[in-house]
C-alpha cells in the first residue's frame, strides 16, 4: 500500500447498510466518504427464518447504489462483511448470490467472535491509549458484542443473539411502550447478559464505551435531559423511558435523532439498561468507530507490507494448531512444499495461495481426535471453530482443502470443476505425498505444467529410483485425478 490508495468496507449489518471509504495518507487512514442506508434486514425474515424476497430486494437495490461509488477501485482494496442477520438466515446463499453481484465483490459471512474482534479493533483505533482494561460493547440490530481488552488488543470476546432490532419486535411489536413491555424487555435483557457477568462485569475493566447507534442515540438523548455530555448513564435512561412510556411515539420529544432510529429506540435501550444492571455498569461514553473501521483497519494490515508475525491471521492458525498438537516441523514441510508446486502454476490465485498455505499448516488437526479418517476431524474443527482474522466462507474453503487433501476424489467432483480450488487441492494432496515419510525431500520432485485446462506433472527418473515408495503413491495419485475424467 502506497500514499493516496484507497480502500473501502462495506458493513452489512441487522438494521443498516454501511459504506466507508478512506485514503491511505502517510500510514493513517483518511476518511473520504461515508453512505448509510436502513435497509432493516434483521426484520426481513418469514416464520421459516427465511430472508424474504422484499429484504434481499432492498440490500440488492442498496448495494447496487454502492457499486456504483466502488466502481474503479481495486477488488483486494474492497472487502465487505455481513454479521448476525446472515449468521442466523436459514437461506443465506439465496442472498449472497444476488447481493455479490449487486456489489460487484464477495461478501464475507463473520461469526460473531470475529465481529466482536473487528469491532474492538475499530473502536481501539480512535480512543486514547489508557493503562488500564476497557470495555467495549456495541449493540447491533440483532446481536451485541462484548470486548474486553488492553489498549489495542482484544483480550475476552462475546457475540449475545440480542439487539436493537429483534428486541423491539419482540417487546414493543406495535411500536407503542408501557412499563409493562419495557420492564419484561428490560428483564429479558438482564438475564441474557447474566449469563457472561462473571467475564464481562464491571470488576474484570475500568471504562466503558458504546460503539454503535444505539449508543450515539442514547448518549445524545442523555444530554438532552440534563445529564452530563457524552456519557450514558443510569439516571438518563430511566428518564428515556419514562418519556417513552407517558406518550406515543410521534410525541416523544427527541431532537435529532432520525426516523429509523426512533423506531428501534425502545429495544435498544432496553437492552441497554440490562446490561447496565447485570454487568455493574455505571456509565458508559460513546465512541464513534467500530466494525467498518475496523474491518478496514485489518484490511490495511493485510494489504501492507509488515512481519508476518504481527498478522492475525498466522497468529490464529499458530495458536490453533499448538492447541491441537499439530506437528509443527511437518506442517511447515508440507506447507513450503504446496507452495512451491502452486509457485509454478502459471494461472493462480493469490487468495487461494493463501487458503493453501492454512490448510497446509492445519490439515493434521484431526489426529488429536482419531488418525482414522482425520481428514474428517481437521474438517470439522476448522469449519466450526472461532478463528480470529477468518470469515466463515474463508473457513470453510480451508476445511473444504482439508477434507479434499487425502481419500478418494469422486465426491468431490463438482467443486473441482472450480480451477483455482482444483489447483490448490493438487498442490496440497501431492505436497503431503511427497512429505509422507516425514522427512525433508529432495528437490526438485515434481514438475507442474497447465495445458489446455488441464494440469500434468512430471517426475524425474531418477528421482523415481531414489524415492520408490513416493512414486508409487504418485502413480496411484495419478489414477485417482484420472478416474475424474471418466
Amino acid at each position: 500500500m502506497t500514499d493516496g490508495d484507497i480502500l473501502a468496507t462495506v458493513d452489512l449489518g441487522s438494521n443498516s447498510f454501511r459504506l466507508e471509504m478512506a485514503r491511505l495518507d502517510h500510514g493513517q487512514l483518511v476518511r473520504l466518504d461515508y453512505y448509510k442506508e436502513p435497509v432493516r434486514l434483521g426484520a426481513g425474515f418469514d416464520e421459516h427464518k427465511n430472508l424474504t424476497d422484499a429484504a434481499i430486494t432492498r440490500s440488492v437495490e442498496c448495494l447496487e447504489r454502492f457499486a456504483e461509488r466502488l466502481s474503479g477501485l481495486k477488488p483486494t482494496a474492497v472487502r465487505a462483511v455481513a454479521t448476525q442477520s446472515l449468521r442466523s438466515a436459514r437461506n443465506p446463499d439465496a442472498f449472497l448470490v444476488r447481493a455479490e453481484a449487486a456489489l460487484g465483490h464477495p461478501i464475507e459471512v463473520i461469526s460473531g467472535q470475529e465481529e466482536a474482534r473487528l469491532i474492538y479493533l475499530g473502536a481501539a483505533n480512535d480512543l486514547p491509549e489508557e493503562p488500564h482494561r476497557r470495555i467495549v460493547v456495541d449493540i447491533g440490530g440483532g446481536s451485541t458484542e462484548l470486548i474486553v481488552g488492553l489498549n489495542q488488543q482484544s483480550e475476552q470476546t462475546e457475540s449475545l443473539r440480542i439487539g436493537c432490532v429483534s428486541h423491539t419486535l419482540k417487546f414493543f411489536p406495535d411500536g407503542l411502550v408501557t412499563a409493562k413491555s419495557m420492564e419484561k424487555a428490560i428483564t429479558a435483557a438482564v438475564a441474557r447478559f447474566e449469563e457472561v457477568a462473571e467475564v464481562f462485569g464491571a470488576h474484570q475493566w475500568q471504562s466503558a464505551y458504546g460503539s454503535s447507534g444505539t449508543a450515539e442515540a442514547i448518549a445524545e438523548l442523555c444530554t438532552q435531559l440534563g445529564e452530563p455530555p457524552e456519557f450514558i448513564t443510569r439516571a438518563g435512561m430511566k428518564k428515556i423511558a419514562e418519556i417513552m412510556i407517558e406518550s406515543p411515539p410521534q410525541k416523544w420529544p427527541f431532537e435529532n435523532l432520525r426516523a429509523q432510529r426512533m423506531q428501534v429506540l425502545a429495544g435498544g435501550l432496553a437492552v441497554m439498561m440490562g446490561l447496565f444492571i447485570a454487568l455493574n455498569v455505571k456509565s458508559m461514553r460513546p465512541c464513534y468507530s467500530a466494525l467498518r473501521q475496523g474491518v478496514m483497519v485489518d484490511l490495511l494490515d493485510r494489504l501492507s507490507e509488515h512481519d508476518i508475525n504481527t498478522d492475525v491471521r498466522h497468529n490464529s492458525i499458530t495458536r490453533l494448531a499448538r492447541r491441537w498438537l499439530v506437528d509443527g516441523a511437518q506442517a511447515t514441510r508440507v506447507q513450503r512444499t504446496a507452495l512451491a508446486l502452486y509457485a509454478q502454476l502459471e494461472h493462480r490465485d493469490e487468495r487461494m495461495r493463501d487458503s493453501l498455505s492454512w490448510a497446509a499448516l492445519t490439515h493434521e488437526v484431526g489426529m488429536t481426535v482419531s488418525h482414522s479418517s482425520y481428514q474428517k476431524h481437521s474438517d470439522y474443527l476448522i469449519r466450526h471453530a472461532d478463528i480470529a482474522g477468518f470469515s466463515f466462507t474463508e473457513q470453510a474453503l480451508i476445511a473444504d482443502l482439508i477434507a479434499m487433501h487425502r481419500g478418494g476424489l469422486k465426491k468431490w467432483q463438482d467443486a473441482l470443476n472450480q480451477t483455482a480450488l482444483h489447483q490448490a487441492a493438487l498442490c496440497l494432496r501431492l505436497a503431503v505425498i511427497l512429505c509422507h515419510a516425514r522427512t525433508e525431500i529432495e528437490p526438485p520432485a515434481i514438475a507442474l505444467h497447465e495445458q489446455s485446462g488441464q494440469i500434468n506433472w512430471h517426475i524425474d527418473a531418477a528421482w523415481r529410483t531414489a524415492f520408490p515408495m513416493s512414486a508409487y503413491l504418485l502413480d496411484e495419485e495419478a489414477a485417482a485425478w484420472a478416474k475424474l475424467q471418466t
